[in-house]
């Protein structure tokens, strides 16, 4: 039998990051750093992912677990269990006549690559029809970096890993079950393959980044730089960082379009790194050390009251000390129930807010704005009809 390592450098996990910056693998490596600096983020995922199929193989509902600790001791709060348990809904709800099923299952594919190893969260085969469905659900437990489903390299490389093991499966469901993120699809995001183009995508896309990857040092900034555990020492986004913290904003009156958007494409990756340092240098002060041109502050914090305040405001000022009622946001008004939601849908829309800028990988449509010399020139054009 086949050993399973403890970590793979080039696991699924961070597939978005290796495969856009392959120089990280060996920067990550030489420093000796772990998977992600994030460890606090990570500790809740991971007791998450723990319940979640501890509820799945039990077959018991998430509430059941409130109020005990998982392994790396994180106690389940009623906050987790409600999330998790809309990732159990739609794990139960495709399990029907399932003839396989694969809970948080540890792959290793070393006749695909030596490094080719991740752990599935859920995953289920079944026959519908003409043709053998595989269905694959990555859990997610954060709230602030929302993930896509679309053409996501992490849930890919993980639904490969079972086709591997299932040369008969001739379509592929990928969701990605994130209740905490908000995405204008919801908390459920499906991509949907054939078959034959993720094995295409594998040996054409993800095998040879898996290769470069070992051999090549090359470093690229990007959004993929978020949890990366070397940004704050990597070279290339401290140049880049410094960079722009030097920068005359009178070139830019110079710059080319295209040099624009270059530079406008590694601002994700400066806050990526001005956050971790922010984090560094609060880590230090914290721990007693002394950061040269820092120290450490209060907070700012506006006042609050005392108790029994409130009493002492409505005896002297009576209705004036309290606010009137508002409606509460669309938002809050669907969690009212199924019939809110309806009524939402009817009364509420989203107003234009504005222009704003965004990288062309955004999802929301793109808005072409007329130059001033073509609305002269068309509106000329207009008056030669004489």
């Amino acid at each position: 039998m086949t050993e399973l390592p403890a970590h793979s450098s080039l696991g699924a996990s961070g597939a978005e990051r290796w495969m856009n910056c392959p120089g990280s693998v060996a920067l990550i490596k030489e420093l000796e750093l772990p998977d992600s600096d994030e460890p606090d983020y990570r500790a809740e995922g991971t007791a998450a992912h723990e319940v979640a199929a501890r509820c799945l193989e039990q077959d018991i509902d998430a509430w059941e677990a409130i109020g005990t600790p998982t392994e790396n001791d994180v106690e389940v709060t009623s906050e987790m269990a409600e999330a998790v348990q809309v990732y159990l809904d739609e794990c139960r709800s495709l399990i029907g006549d399932a003839s396989r099923i694969y809970i948080e299952h540890k792959m290793f594919e070393p006749d695909f690559h030596d490094s080719f190893f991740g752990t599935v969260d859920f995953a289920i085969l079944t026959v519908e029809g003409d043709e053998i469905v595989l269905d694959v659900n990555d859990y997610k437990h954060g709230v602030g970096v929302v993930v896509e489903a679309h053409w996501n390299p992490q849930i890919m490389y993980y639904a490969y890993g079972i086709l591997l093991r299932h040369p008969d499966v001739t379509k592929v469901r990928m969701r990605i079950v994130q209740p905490r993120g908000f995405h204008p699809e919801g908390p459920i995001r499906l991509f949907e393959l054939d078959a034959e183009t993720l094995r295409k995508w594998a040996t054409g896309t993800l095998r040879p980044a898996m290769i470069r990857a070992e051999v090549d040092s090359h470093l690229d900034a990007g959004d993929h730089c978020r949890f990366c555990p070397a940004k704050i020492v990597c070279p290339l986004l401290t140049s880049v960082f410094r960079a722009m913290a030097t920068h005359d904003p009178k070139e830019e009156i110079k710059t080319t379009d295209q040099s624009l958007g270059q530079l406008y494409k590694l601002i994700p990756a400066a806050k990526h790194f001005q956050k971790a340092l922010e984090g560094e240098v609060f880590r230090r002060l914290t721990s007693g050390l002394e950061v040269a041109y820092t120290k450490l502050v209060y907070k700012k914090a506006n006042r609050i009251y005392k108790p029994g305040a409130e009493a002492v405001m409505k005896e002297n000022f009576a209705a004036d000390a309290f606010t009137k009622p508002e409606l509460k946001s669309p938002a809050e008004i669907e969690k009212l129930g199924n019939g809110a939601k309806v009524l939402i849908k009817e009364w509420a829309y989203t107003p234009e807010s504005g222009l704003t800028v965004a990288l062309e990988s955004d999802k929301r449509v793109g808005v072409k704005v007329q130059s001033t010399a073509d609305t002269f020139a068309k509106a000329n054009l207009g008056g030669t009809d004489d």
